[in-house]
């Protein structure tokens, strides 16, 4: 658990300054916690409006503005947010930053300056009586500024992902959407992005829905919402669903530009947004990695898939995503296995969120396009994935405590088990 003056920073830099801005940072999570990173210049006052920091990490050579229309444009989507600019000599702060700090500083002088910019500490020479109005954040701001992580009219977006196929990631993804949708009024929508051979249309019976993914990201930015609305198919439990294009060819005219606008539009007409993702990592699922509020990564029980996942989590701790977003799902897709829960947890050297049993029901449920939560809503399966929806549904600063209330599985049948390495 984080301390009570804990520091939300969001760095924007190359990617390669980011690691080693990460891992001088790596020794003070109890007081820093890197919500975010922006690798791509366009992309800093998003991520800002997305993330709501305390401090903006900011290498001057990144700026595409100027500072007084960066400041501008900051101070609109993240009033609260200071900036502390990261430069080649570490000269005094320009009038739109909070704090200045040399690009090479060692650890403990970033630490330093992130908490002199959040006004935790005054400068060196000075104390809060003399700092400018603003200077020192009560503990009351802070918890504030932390409640505008989601804010009101923008989703929760919730990305699922695996990176071997066959371990289920579509089944989750659609059955939580529908679950969310139920529990929000219809004001969930999933987005299928696995853009050659996305599957979730069929799986939902909209897959006779004339327009797709492709129709909306061409819009670019200037997507509108009667646009969108005719745009998204209606699907069980009425959720909204955003199909794949429907030939293959077509994914390569989406670009990880358009898929941020896409996700942007979605999230501003609904509570929740559910990404079914690939099974690999191009520049696209990265940007839905960036936006994810929550990032699922679905295992089945087998080596090579935790294995899988084991390497995702490793990739995604050197892109600077926030670890307390990122959850493992165990997916049971065989009525025995080899190996159990803890053997897994250990592998990955984490708790695993949600395990879900073996359904015989899951197949057929999809192929009549009524997923499980719907067609069994008695099942435990079912009932596990409406567990982690409600989980998933909960306020951020709640869910940070929250323990997932799931109904206790049947036990698992086993087979002989003579070690993890064996195939």
């Amino acid at each position: 658990m984080r301390g009570p003056e804990v520091i939300r920073v969001l760095i924007a830099d190359e990617i390669a300054r980011i690691v080693g801005d990460l891992e001088k940072l790596e020794p003070y999570t109890d007081t820093v916690d890197v919500c975010g990173v922006a690798h791509q210049a366009s992309a800093v006052i998003e991520e800002a409006w997305l993330r709501q920091p305390d401090v903006l990490m900011l290498h001057h050579r990144f700026v595409d503005l100027t500072g007084a229309d960066f400041a501008a444009h900051l101070g609109s989507v993240s009033p609260a947010t200071r900036v502390l600019l990261m430069t080649s000599d570490g000269a005094p702060a320009a009038g739109w930053t909070g704090g200045t700090v040399g690009e090479s500083a060692d650890g403990p002088e970033l630490l330093e300056a992130i908490r002199i910019t959040a006004g935790l500490v005054p400068p060196a020479g000075t104390s809060f009586v003399e700092a400018p109005h603003g200077g020192a954040l009560e503990t009351v701001g802070r918890e504030t500024r932390r409640d505008l992580r989601a804010p009101q009219g923008r989703a929760t977006v919730i990305v699922a992902f695996s990176g071997k196929g066959g371990t289920g990631t579509s089944m989750v993804a659609t059955n939580l959407a529908i679950a969310l949708a139920r529990a929000a009024g219809g004001r969930a929508a999933l987005i299928d992005l696995d853009l050659q051979f996305g599957d979730a249309a069929g799986m939902l019976h909209v897959e006779n829905h004339l327009l797709s993914i492709a129709d909306l990201a061409a819009h670019g930015d200037d997507i509108e919402n009667d646009l969108l609305d005719d745009v998204l198919a209606t699907g069980p439990g009425e959720v909204r669903v955003l199909r794949a294009p429907s030939s293959p060819e077509l994914a390569d005219t989406i670009t990880a530009a358009g898929i941020r606008s896409v996700i942007r539009a979605t999230a501003r007409t609904h509570d929740f947004v559910v990404v079914d993702t690939p099974s690999h990592i191009d520049e696209r699922v990265l940007e839905t990695f960036e936006l994810a509020d929550r990032l699922l990564l679905v295992a089945s029980y087998n080596l090579s898939a935790v294995r899988g996942t084991k390497a995702t989590l490793l990739l995604l701790e050197a892109l600077g995503v926030d670890p307390n977003r990122v959850d493992v799902v165990l997916n049971h897709t065989r009525p025995r296995t080899s190996y159990r829960r803890e053997d897994f947890e250990e592998i990955l050297g984490r708790p695993v969120l949600a395990d879900l049993p073996y359904d015989p029901r899951v197949d057929p449920s999809l192929d009549s396009g009524t997923p499980i939560v719907l067609a069994q809503p008695r099942a435990e399966l079912a009932r596990r994935l409406a567990a982690l929806a409600e989980l998933l549904a909960a306020p951020a600063r709640e869910a940070e405590h929250a323990e997932l209330d799931l109904p206790a599985p049947a036990p698992p049948t086993y087979r002989r088990r003579f070690s993890l390495g064996r195939r």
